[in-house]
């Protein structure tokens, strides 16, 4: 059984490239680590938003350690960038998605067959 004050929580991810990023990182150096949700996310990923992302918890010992490498990590790849560098272009562009799936596709129409003439239908 582990004891609520044995971790402590250092990071919380809701990607998976970034989730593994972390966990690398943090299992490179040696650094014991419980990431609480990870199955969840990476069976249903939709979920991660309402779990509220991976929560990355290490042993209380290592948990300064793991803050100063967690610190050193380059998030410039993960920083406000959708579509585009322009955050502005990333907007138009998502409205333009928007404005797009809210107008229906026309109904489809079923394929008609034509039915050959059973012996009983010829004799009416």
């Amino acid at each position: 059984m582990i004891a609520s004050g044995e971790f402590e929580t250092v990071a919380w991810a809701y990607s998976q490239s970034e989730t593994a990023v972390l966990l690398s990182r943090l299992a490179h150096e040696d650094i014991h680590i419980l990431p609480v949700s990870r199955h969840h996310v990476s069976v249903d990923y939709p979920i991660t938003l309402a779990l509220g992302g991976v929560t990355i918890m290490v042993h209380h010992e290592e948990a300064e350690r793991a803050r100063q490498l967690l610190a050193g990590i380059d998030r410039t790849p993960f920083a406000g960038r959708i579509f585009s560098d322009n955050r502005w272009l990333d907007c138009l562009i998502m409205l333009i998605l928007f404005v797009g799936g809210l107008f229906l596709a026309p109904a489809r129409i079923p394929a008609h067959f034509v039915a050959p003439q059973t012996a009983a239908r010829r004799a009416d």
